[in-house]
């Protein structure tokens, strides 16, 4: 065998073992100042997080549609991190209600008791804000390491 096709050889499997390292890595999304959005499309990215086993490191502002990420078990906050809470808009009353319903499920069970008593009502300009320190506290959140 030639040096050159020993290497190649080589090199061929040590991609192989880098490109398997690659894949075995968990997938990390930092959110830092996310003002949130649409509740469906929102939904649909903390699916795919889950589905694909992708951790969600929440570091910073998350707002919002954004909050829907602390329903992932995939998720963790650290001490910097902010959310803010409102009730859902733009569509009729009845579907507000509605969104407001969906929303208290899919968050962590003592954030959407507490979201469904304190920010799923409030008028179209306000919102509440807690730390992440608090919905650690609270049982909703677990820090990052």
């Amino acid at each position: 065998m030639s040096r050159v096709a020993f290497f190649g050889k080589i090199a061929v499997v040590l991609l192989m073992f880098i490109g398997g390292l690659a894949q075995a890595a968990p997938n990390v999304r930092v959110i830092r100042n996310d003002p949130g959005g649409n509740v469906n499309e929102y939904l649909m990215n903390v699916s795919m997080a889950v589905l694909t086993g992708e951790t969600i490191r929440i570091d910073g502002w998350c707002a919002s549609a954004c909050t829907l990420y602390l329903g992932s078990t995939n998720t963790c906050v650290t001490r910097s991190a902010n959310f803010g809470f409102h009730a859902p808009r733009g569509g009729s009353a009845a579907d507000n209600r509605h969104a407001a319903q969906v929303i208290s499920t899919r968050l962590p069970a003592p954030l959407g008791q507490w979201y469904l008593q304190n920010a799923a009502f409030l008028p179209a300009d306000q919102h509440v804000t807690l730390s992440g320190r608090q919905l650690v506290q609270m049982g909703a959140a677990r820090y990052c390491r």
